[in-house]
C-alpha cells in the first residue's frame, strides 16, 4: 500500500516521491528537495539542480528521507584547514 507522508510543512526537506508517468513503466521515483507546493503542484530540486514539477494527481507515495550519504572525495576533506591531522603527521 502506498502512502503520501509529506505535507506543505516539509518544504525544504529532502524527499522521495513515487509518481505516475506515461510510458510502458507507469511509475518512477524522484529524490530531491521539496522547494514548493502551490496550486496543486509540487516543485522538487534534484541534487544536480534540475527542477521537477509534479502535479498532486500524479502522486502515488512520498516521504521525507535523511540527507545523502557522504561519498568518496567528500569523506577525505578536512572540515577546518587550520586543524592539523595528527595521523598524517606520524
Amino acid at each position: 500500500m502506498y502512502v503520501v507522508r509529506i505535507t506543505r510543512a516539509d518544504i525544504g526537506a529532502r524527499v522521495v516521491i513515487r509518481r505516475r508517468i506515461a510510458g510502458p513503466v507507469p511509475l518512477t521515483d524522484v529524490i530531491g528537495t521539496l522547494q514548493a507546493w502551490t496550486a496543486g503542484v509540487l516543485t522538487i530540486e534534484h541534487a544536480n539542480g534540475e527542477i521537477i514539477s509534479i502535479p498532486e494527481g500524479d502522486l502515488i507515495a512520498a516521504k521525507v528521507i535523511p540527507p545523502p550519504p557522504i561519498r568518496g572525495a567528500q569523506r577525505g576533506q578536512r572540515q577546518d584547514p587550520d586543524v592539523q591531522d595528527v595521523e598524517a603527521d606520524r
